[in-house]
């Protein structure tokens, strides 16, 4: 957090802090939000860094109807994991959770990085 003097109008400006998350193209990634709010209560929100739009990608206990490779996990009553199956490079970006009041509670800077490891074997004849 980032401090002013009194005298300034402003007194605080927040940077939000992210977890960074290095996966590999193919797998599946889980992000967890811990929160005892409700399902409809939390939201998540997606921002590729690009083009300077956020997404919504989960919200009102939905996940948004063209994010057909995201699901919710929902752990206990604490726990909302975002995840998304066979991830790809696209997948890369700010990942935000947020509460009822619209508070962040957590963000992941997500990077899918390389292509899944294949072992190719070849014998000289």
């Amino acid at each position: 957090m980032q401090t002013v003097n009194e005298s300034d109008e402003m007194c605080c400006v927040e940077t939000p802090v992210y977890s960074r998350l290095v996966e590999i193209v193919g797998e599946s990634v889980e992000l967890l939000c811990n929160t005892s709010l409700t399902t409809d209560k939390v939201m998540w929100t997606y921002d590729n860094d690009d083009d300077g739009y956020v997404q919504y990608v989960y919200w009102k206990g939905h996940i948004a109807a063209d994010q057909t490779r995201l699901s919710m996990k929902f752990t206990g009553v604490d726990y909302h994991s975002l995840v998304i199956d066979d991830a790809d490079q696209e997948d890369s970006g700010l990942y935000n959770c947020y509460g009822g009041e619209g508070t962040r509670i957590t963000g992941y800077k997500l990077i899918i990085a390389g292509k899944r490891s294949i072992n190719v074997y070849c014998e000289l004849i």
